[in-house]
């Protein structure tokens, strides 16, 4: 019994050290680079759509996505004309409340809210709109709320109804294809194409052919906590791995 629990463990360790050097190698190496990478969360039928087009994100098809369900006229007519993707900026009201905060932290919480981001359009995105509007209306109640929460999120949290694209760049690039979306604390829009990629890794890829290593100049801060976290990830990941291997053996 004891045999077959080592063997338990063992592959558990090894799976989650596994996942923890790939996380590190993920996240830290475009950052190593001074690559910074936002993405785009859509459906699945979108994405088909982006990829047609050569994976660019058009303006033409800006505010009918997401902010065509929520049925509000601002909300549309911010996102007419524009492509949305994830991130901070400098004239942003996220970047102003953390503008004195060290960059390493300020980075935690910019990917902290992307991911908070990214969840919200994987909970809402078989939503209707009659169903978003009912969700606001004043006589709905806080409790209702969150059991319709809790319902979305135990149906579409791990589901496939929804596709991650990425776009790479450097904080200049950004700085100026971009401008802050009024309606999210971690968003941009453009009103130019933008090329997206699969993965982070091709993105990185791309990002590297384009700008080259001209990123690591504009922020060091991202190209440290990079190494941190490109190092923490494989260090604790083999560690995990070396402790699987043992309890097998």
């Amino acid at each position: 019994m004891t045999f077959e629990r080592n063997n338990m463990v063992g592959a558990i360790q090894i799976a989650g050290g596994t996942y923890l050097g790939y996380q590190g190698i993920k996240h830290g190496l475009p950052r190593v680079f001074g690559i910074r990478i936002e993405n785009h969360t859509t459906s699945k039928k979108n994405a088909k759509l982006i990829k047609n087009c050569d994976g660019f994100l058009t303006p033409d098809f800006g505010g009918t996505g997401y902010s065509a369900k929520t049925g509000y006229g601002s909300c549309i007519n911010n996102s007419k004309e524009y492509v949305h993707i994830t991130g901070a900026h400098p004239d942003g009201k996220f970047e102003k409340m953390l503008k004195n905060f060290p960059e390493c932290v300020r980075d935690i919480n910019s990917s902290l809210m992307r991911k908070s981001n990214n969840l919200t359009y994987r909970l809402f995105a078989d939503i209707s709109t009659e169903e978003f509007q009912e969700l606001n209306a004043p006589k709905t109640t806080n409790k209702t709320k969150l059991k319709w929460c809790l319902k979305k999120i135990g149906k579409n949290i791990f589901s496939d109804k929804t596709k991650k694209l990425y776009i790479p760049g450097i904080d200049s690039y950004f700085i100026d294809n971009f401008v802050p979306d009024r309606d999210s604390i971690m968003a941009i829009k453009s009103s130019k194409p933008i090329k997206t990629y699969n993965n982070r890794f091709t993105a990185m890829a791309a990002g590297l052919k384009k700008f080259g290593l001209t990123g690591i100049k504009e922020n060091k801060s991202r190209v440290i906590f990079g190494i941190a976290l490109l190092s923490l990830g494989i260090y604790y990941g083999i560690k995990l791995i070396k402790k699987g291997m043992n309890n097998l053996s």
